[in-house]
């Protein structure tokens, strides 16, 4: 399977903005990467400390 062949079957050119195909498809999973490490890192919640600020 040659995805160059497919994809300029499917749509006629392998650039996009001068820019071949095969670096928007890594930024894309740069980017989903990025997302889904954002949303696992904002859903843990804060460890409580035990004691270490009690005000003095």
């Amino acid at each position: 399977m040659n995805w160059t062949n497919i994809w300029m079957t499917l749509f006629g050119t392998t650039q996009f903005l001068g820019l071949n195909m095969g670096f928007w498809i890594a930024m894309l999973a740069v980017i989903l990467i990025v997302i889904a490490m954002n949303v696992v890192f904002w859903k843990i919640k804060p460890k409580k400390d035990k004691g270490t600020d009690k005000g003095i």
